[in-house]
């Protein structure tokens, strides 16, 4: 996982081994220790006095927060308290300061690297917290009660005024506790919540340690979420404790109840759980069994949500079919796959099932499912020479660029990822634009719903290309030589060549000669990326990056213009193949006989 390095086995009983370091002093704390006034506390956050002043003792209570409610897996509702921009900011700023500061004294009092909250953390996760208990005989779970409401005011106060690391003045403490509460607790929704609970929690998550490193077991918090395991055969009765009756039940072992009761929480005593190796078990939502894994309702979830949106063009969960965008199943699709990624080598073949899945998402994405017209090129250089040839050229293309919009394009450029090429097997070049162009019609036909948008493939007009037009002569049934300004393959596929004049081009034969021959370090351009000595040459991405992209303002890019003549005849063809689909459709409902009931 990004920012671990790898997974300990023991530290009383269980670490994980991080990025984070000892710091050489706690300079962050000791600016923070050094303020006494509120201007000081304000310079210290990067803010105006005067701008905290008034966040705090001027703006009316309606106007610091705003609240609403969002549904609990429970079927309840949570209040949310929203700051308003003014107070989210400074609470953003204490957020980073205490953020910073939380990560100095867990360096310096960390022993062997263990580390126990996991939430709220940069490098951390339920990832990271679920890993801690993987492939064990016993997990127990257990569930703080109204974590951030039981933190209140004066709680906040009097940690920063008598924790021996901050031991701040009664002034700054009060300050403090002003900018992070609400209605007399930490708010849900407040930037700085999170950050103060670690800090307050870290007295609790010592004492359960205490006690989980005396019956050999880890232990690990997640924000309010308690996570306790073992493989020794019996699991210790003072953490939990099993209830015989008509139903067995596992309880909070009396030692853990006082331990947390002392600590100034509670636990939700209809929470605790037990789990064992010969039943599922999981942390922070994740499978711990053997291998870390999401839930199989989870995946089922997302491939059924995947299902509705190729069928219908949108994708919905419940009995009230509540809409869900499709950025959020995306997100699903790439929380799934950074767990299942995991320790596996070769993952397409590993996990077949859902590789296909993701890749068919990403088409539909990609291909189908658009805001706007998609241009593909070649390379991930075309891209910027198409951008900065749009925004050069912006008073002549409106229908591709508005200036004053953000962002600007009215067309998407295909970004060359490494989820593209694992998954849809692009990652740039003629001859996998050829494979897509040759595999389009399979590669979209789950997708039910007509595409509102063309796709554009962009390629050279030269040898390399040749493959392509040959494709396209068998597909189409005709001479295709690339003279044309575009080709319209199949559904919403169009191929743009870069228009020929003579000789053979590529797109960087749009550009005036002389910009080409410019140097950069004394080294010559190629772009044939086949020179080899890097004291000689300079690429493609450094004549993108270091001249065009950079000097946009004072390039010519008349050349550009037929290329970009051409990408507007395209999209205003496939208008009119809309509207003619749509035309014949109505013409057929139209036709259709109505049915009169007999009686």
């Amino acid at each position: 996982m990004p920012g671990h390095s790898f997974r300990i086995a023991s530290c009383d009983p269980i670490v994980w081994r991080t990025s984070i370091r000892k710091p050489l002093s706690m300079s962050e704390l000791e600016k923070l220790k050094s303020c006494s006034t509120l201007p000081q506390l304000a310079h210290l956050l990067g803010i105006k006095g005067e701008t905290l002043s008034s966040v705090l003792y001027w703006l009316k209570p309606s106007q610091k927060y705003v609240h609403f409610t969002v549904p609990k897996k429970n079927g309840t509702r949570r209040l949310i308290a929203a700051p308003t921009d003014r107070l989210k900011y400074v609470q953003g700023q204490l957020a980073e300061l205490l953020s910073k500061i939380e990560a100095e004294l867990e360096g310096r009092r960390t022993t062997k690297y263990c580390v126990l909250s996991h939430g709220f953390k940069k490098g951390f996760s339920i990832v990271t917290n679920a890993d801690v208990h993987r492939n064990r005989r016993h997990v127990f779970n257990a569930d703080l009660r109204d974590f951030f409401p039981s933190i209140n005011f004066g709680r906040v106060y009097g940690f920063f005024q008598k924790d021996r690391n901050f031991h701040l003045s009664p002034k700054i403490a009060t300050i403090i506790a002003q900018i992070a509460c609400h209605d007399n607790q930490l708010p849900q929704g407040s930037p700085c919540s999170p950050v103060i609970s670690n800090l307050i929690a870290h007295v609790l998550d010592i004492k359960l340690n205490k006690i989980a490193s005396a019956g050999r077991c880890s232990y690990t918090r997640y924000a309010d979420d308690l996570t306790f395991s073992t493989n020794e055969r019996e699991f210790p009765a003072s953490i939990a404790r099993l209830v015989r009756g008509s139903h067995d039940k596992w309880v909070a072992g009396d030692l853990l109840l006082e331990r947390v009761y002392r600590s100034g929480f509670s636990l939700n005593e209809a929470k605790t759980r037990m789990q064992h190796r010969d039943s599922r078990q999981d942390a922070t939502g994740l499978i711990v069994n053997q291998k870390l894994n999401v839930p199989n309702e989870y995946y089922k979830l997302a491939r059924s949500m995947c299902h509705q949106l190729f069928t219908d063009g949108y994708c919905y969960v419940g009995p009230d079919r509540a809409y869900v965008p499709d950025a959020k199943l995306e997100g699903m699709l790439a929380f799934i796959y950074q767990i299942r990624k995991i320790k596996i080598e070769n993952f397409k073949a590993d996990q077949a099932g859902f590789s296909k899945l993701y890749g068919r998402f990403l088409d539909y994405r990609s291909f189908y499912g658009l805001a706007q017209p998609r241009i593909i090129c070649e390379g991930k250089t075309d891209n910027v020479y198409i951008r900065s040839a749009l925004k050069a050229l912006a008073v002549k293309y409106p229908s591709l660029i508005d200036p004053g919009k953000k962002p600007p394009l009215k067309v998407d450029l295909f970004n060359y990822t490494k989820r593209a090429a694992t998954f849809q097997d692009l990652s740039g070049g003629s001859d996998e634009l050829k494979k897509l162009i040759n595999n389009y019609a399979t590669r979209t036909a789950r997708f039910k719903h007509g595409a509102p948008h063309p796709v554009l493939v962009i390629v050279d007009n030269d040898a390399g290309s040749v493959g392509i037009f040959q494709m396209l002569t068998k597909l189409l049934g005709k001479p295709i030589g690339g003279l044309d300004p575009f080709y319209h393959v199949i559904e919403n596929l169009y191929v743009v060549p870069i228009p020929k004049v003579a000789t053979p081009v590529a797109i960087e034969d749009l550009f005036d000669p002389a910009l080409l021959a410019r140097k950069i370090d004394g080294k010559d351009f190629d772009r044939t990326g086949k020179e080899k000595d890097g004291s000689k040459w300079y690429g493609k991405n450094e004549f993108a990056t270091k001249i065009v992209a950079p000097e946009r303002g004072t390039i010519k890019f008349d050349g550009f213009e037929p290329l970009l003549n051409a990408v507007v005849d395209a999209i205003q063809h496939y208008e009119g193949v809309k509207a003619a689909a749509a035309a014949k459709a109505a013409a057929l409902k139209a036709a259709k006989p109505a049915v009169v009931a007999i009686p």
